[in-house]
C-alpha cells in the first residue's frame, strides 16, 4: 500500500489495489469505517484519480471475508492474492490479456441416467414427462429439468438389489428427487448411485463420486448415508455437502443444518470434516464458500491457484496445460459461474503473474 501512495508500485500492484478498491466500494461506503476512509483518500488520489474515476458509492453485497477487516484485503494483496468481483453481471476493466479471442461459455443441466438394466437416457435431450418405471416406481422429468422418482405403493423390497445412477459430465450439473423425498444437486463431473426404492432396505444409503449437496428428508426409522471414496455421512434428516473428487487430496463434508456422522465423528451446523490420507479433522467451515456452486457462483478464500484451476476446468469442461509450473499464490473473491471462461480468466489475469491462452478445449497456462 505504501508503495502503491508513494507511485513506486508496479503496474500490476497497481491493478490490484485498484480492483479490491473498487469491489470494497461496491459493497460498501469506504467512508462508514475510519481505516476505509483513510485508505478510500489513499487509492483514489493514485491512477483512479488520474484516469478520471469518480469514487464508487454503489451498494452490494460483497464476500464477507472482505468486507470483514481491511486487514484481510491487505494481506491478499501482500501475498499476491487476486481480488475480483463480477456476480452482478457489470465487470471490473482488466489490463490487455493474453487469451486467443475464443470463447467457453459455461456449463449447464446436462446428466445421463442409466437404470439397473443398464437402458441409459439422456436428461439434457429427454421431453418433460414420463422417463420409465422401474418396478413400482415412476421415473419423470420436470417442466423445471429435475430429475423425480415417484414409489407406489408396491410390495416392499420389490426393487432390492436394483440400482440407478445419475452422472453429469464436466460442464454439467443436475437436481434429482429420490424416492424418499431427498433433493439432491450434483455438480459438475459427479455421479450418484442410488436405489430406485427405499421400501424394505434398513437404510438409505447412496454412493458418490464427485460433488453433490443433498437435503435429506426425515425418517427416524431409516437413517440415509452417503458413500465416497472410504467416507461415509450418516444422518436422519439435514442440509450438507460432500466434495469427493477424485482429483482433490481430501474428502470435504460441510454441514449447513441439523447434525450428521462422518465416519463416526459427529459434526455440527457451520462445521467441516476433512477426510485427508485416511484421517479425519474437524474444522469451522465457509458454508457459503462450500455451497457457491449450487447457487451458481465461485466464491474463493484463500484456495490455491491450481485447485481453482481444477474447479474451472470441472465446470466449463475443458482441460488445463501448463506450459509452465507458476510460483503458488492464493485467490479470493467471487464471480458468477455464469460468466463466459475468457471473462473469468481475464480476472485471473489480473495477478500479473500467469497468463493464459484459449485453443479449442485446452487452457493453456503461459508465462
Amino acid at each position: 500500500m505504501t508503495r502503491y501512495t508513494q507511485g513506486t508500485a508496479s503496474a500490476s500492484e497497481r491493478a490490484m489495489v485498484e480492483h479490491w478498491y473498487e469491489s470494497e466500494a461496491a459493497g460498501k461506503k469506504l467512508a462508514d469505517d475510519h481505516v476505509f476512509e483513510h485508505l478510500d483518500a489513499e487509492i483514489w488520489a493514485g491512477t483512479l484519480q488520474k484516469a478520471g474515476i469518480a469514487r464508487p458509492v454503489v451498494h452490494r453485497r460483497l464476500f464477507t471475508a472482505y468486507r470483514a477487516a481491511a486487514a484481510a484485503a491487505i494481506l491478499l494483496l501482500i501475498s499476491g492474492a487476486l481480488v475480483f468481483y463480477l456476480k452482478d453481471q457489470k465487470a471490473v476493466p482488466v489490463p490487455p490479456a493474453a487469451i486467443a479471442q475464443q470463447d467457453i461459455q459455461p456449463g449447464g443441466n446436462k446428466a445421463v441416467l442409466t437404470l439397473s438394466n443398464g437402458a441409459s437416457i439422456s436428461l439434457t435431450d429427454a421431453a418433460e414427462g414420463e422417463l420409465a418405471k422401474q418396478g413400482d416406481s415412476r421415473i419423470s422429468k420436470t417442466k423445471e429439468g429435475q430429475l423425480m422418482y415417484e414409489p407406489g405403493g408396491g410390495p416392499a423390497g420389490a426393487e432390492a438389489g436394483k440400482r440407478n445412477t445419475i452422472s453429469t459430465p464436466r460442464g454439467g450439473q443436475y437436481r434429482v428427487d429420490l424416492p424418499d423425498g431427498t433433493r439432491v444437486w450434483l455438480n459438475a463431473a459427479s455421479a450418484l448411485t442410488f436405489p430406485p426404492s427405499f421400501a424394505g432396505l434398513n437404510d438409505r444409503s447412496v454412493t458418490l463420486s464427485g460433488e453433490a449437496y443433498f437435503e435429506v428428508a426425515k425418517d427416524a426409522g431409516k437413517p440415509f448415508k452417503v458413500i465416497s471414496n472410504g467416507h461415509t455421512v450418516e444422518v436422519l434428516g439435514t442440509h450438507f455437502n460432500v466434495n469427493a473428487y477424485n482429483d482433490e487430496p481430501d474428502v470435504k463434508t460441510t454441514l449447513l443444518k441439523g447434525a450428521v456422522k462422518v465416519n463416526g465423528s459427529l459434526l455440527k451446523p457451520g462445521q467441516q470434516s476433512v477426510l485427508h490420507e485416511g484421517k479425519i479433522s474437524i474444522r469451522n467451515a465457509e458454508t457459503e464458500m462450500e455451497t457457491a456452486w449450487k447457487n451458481g457462483e465461485f466464491i474463493f478464500n484463500g484456495q490455491d491457484f491450481k485447485t481453482v484451476m481444477r474447479m474451472v476446468s470441472r465446470w466449463y469442461d475443458v482441460d488445463v496445460v501448463y506450459e509452465y509450473d507458476p510460483a503458488p499464490f492464493r485467490i479470493g473473491g467471487e464471480v458468477s459461474r455464469g460468466r463466459s471462461i475468457t471473462e473469468v480468466l481475464k480476472m485471473l489475469e489480473v495477478t500479473g503473474g500467469v497468463k493464459f491462452k484459449i485453443e479449442d478445449r485446452k487452457i493453456k497456462v503461459i508465462r
